[in-house]
């Protein structure tokens, strides 16, 4: 289980980094700050699900190696492994090229989803 908590920790401490310095840019509401800690929240309750799906998982006979290879097939999943779970792109309705999923706008012909929030994007 090291290894994911690692994982998730490892993406933390980047988070930390960057809140401080999201922290300092907004001093004077300290938005930023309030936010991060939330997040930190959110993080470690996830944290704490998966750990206890892994012990039901072990407890059921499945190994380290098993998890570690069903990781890495989802992430390949999506035509990268990069540690990242990427929607595949989608056809814009108008001009049929590729774009973003969740994308507002389609970069190419400036069809508007209105589905999609231009502003928040998903």
């Amino acid at each position: 289980m090291d290894f994911i908590t690692g994982y998730v920790l490892g993406s933390r401490m980047l988070g930390k980094k960057i809140g401080m310095t999201a922290s300092a840019a907004s001093f004077s509401t300290g938005s930023a700050s309030g936010d991060l800690h939330d997040v930190h929240e959110r993080i470690d309750r996830v944290l704490m699900v998966i750990e206890a799906m892994w012990s039901l998982l072990e407890e059921s006979g499945y190994t380290r190696e098993q998890l570690v290879a069903r990781i890495e097939e989802l992430d390949a999943a999506d035509g990268r492994a990069d540690g990242r779970s990427t929607p595949p792109a989608q056809p814009c309705p108008q001009c049929g090229a590729a774009i973003n999923a969740g994308a507002a706008i389609c970069q190419f012909c400036g069809y508007g989803n209105p589905d999609i929030h231009p502003v928040q994007g998903i």
